[in-house]
């Protein structure tokens, strides 16, 4: 029941964001009483820190795995971009946590952090096989990548020029890893 309760609720915040969806809800939908919605969540701040919890941990599960895959570098810093997390995060969603539930959007930022430490190590990887250029600075290369994600972390950048997470890391990879001259 817990799961079903918690895919229910992860499909009213991808809606309705974190703090429009209610509890009442998730209960009419189902087809149960709040009461039994409570023997699993005690409120709805901890549906929340659920959410959040079981996307990062898919994401890093998903992430980890596929980078360990025997494959190109390339194929390795998309499955970094383009990691599977069990609920869908929308940019406003992530915008309101850092608005109204900074602990979560913080569970955010380490996951980012993770993912930075990753493709650091690939990167090193594809220095050391040859792939990638010896005389490139990795650490300005991963301070790019830093300074790239918080900007595409931002709802109203993302907004304003009609851009979505994985839309932007794609050209911005692409861009790192093929240059923009002909």
């Amino acid at each position: 029941m817990k799961e079903i309760i918690m895919k229910t609720a992860a499909e009213k915040i991808q809606i309705k964001g974190l703090r429009k969806f209610t509890m009442d809800e998730i209960a009419l939908e189902l087809k149960v009483s709040k009461k039994t919605i409570y023997k699993y969540f005690p409120s709805k701040d901890d549906i929340i820190v659920e959410y959040f919890k079981e996307i990062i941990e898919s994401d890093k599960e998903y992430t980890l795995e596929a980078v360990n895959k025997d494959c190109s570098l390339e194929a390795k810093m998309n499955s970094l971009i383009y990691s599977y997390h069990k609920y869908k995060l929308p940019v406003n969603v992530l915008d309101e946590a850092y608005k109204f539930y900074y602990e979560q959007w913080e569970k955010v930022q380490e996951l980012k952090n993770f993912k930075l430490k990753l493709a650091e190590e690939i990167l090193k990887q594809g220095v050391e096989s040859g792939v990638i250029k010896e005389n490139i600075n990795l650490r300005t290369v991963s301070l790019m990548l830093e300074s790239i994600s918080s900007t595409f972390l931002d709802y109203k950048f993302l907004s304003k020029n009609d851009m979505t997470i994985k839309g932007a890391l794609k050209e911005v990879t692409e861009i790192m890893l093929h240059g923009v001259l002909k």
